[in-house]
């Protein structure tokens, strides 16, 4: 089934004009990186944050980079999407690139969770109150989804096809 997605990809007018692009690809490798740095960086201010580390400064505070940590992954989520339609096999048939796509879904689900349930309870506890453990579940949850992400995307030109 991933395969004739693959090759029903490989046919694309996109697919071609990716690989015609002689420095097109090392753009979205520069581009999906800088988006990783925005993506990751934000969001470990604003988890180790809500896991207790400078508990000096105000926690929602560090919300206030989440707008950040969304243009990371919305320039993540283009030039990953131009990759795998620049080369559609070699994705549908990785298993680190599968296990990828599992943890950024378990790891948006978080977010969304987070966003939904958690930052309400946040914002109604008083400015000394200890950070509910619900919060630092997901907050932990979310940095190790998304180191494993990272792990993940790294060894993506090196693990076999499964």
């Amino acid at each position: 089934m991933l395969m004739t997605f693959a090759q029903s990809l490989s046919e694309t007018s996109l697919h071609s004009w990716v690989v015609s692009q002689t420095w097109l690809w090392p753009t979205l490798e520069v581009t999906h990186f800088f988006g990783l740095t925005l993506l990751i960086g934000g969001l470990l201010v604003v988890d180790l944050r809500v896991l207790g580390a400078a508990a000096s400064s105000p926690l929602l505070a560090t919300y206030r980079l989440l707008p950040i940590v969304l243009v990371g992954f919305g320039l993540n989520l283009i030039t990953g999407v131009l990759f795998i339609f620049g080369d559609p096999f070699r994705y549908a048939a990785n298993i680190g690139f599968q296990a990828k796509m599992i943890i950024i879904c378990l790891a948006g689900a978080n977010a969304l969770y987070h966003h939904l349930k958690v930052t309400p309870l946040l914002s109604a506890a008083s400015l000394s109150a200890d950070v509910p453990m619900v919060a630092k579940v997901s907050a932990a949850a979310s940095l190790l989804a998304w180191t494993t992400v990272l792990l993940l995307g790294r060894l993506i030109p090196y693990v076999g096809t499964g």
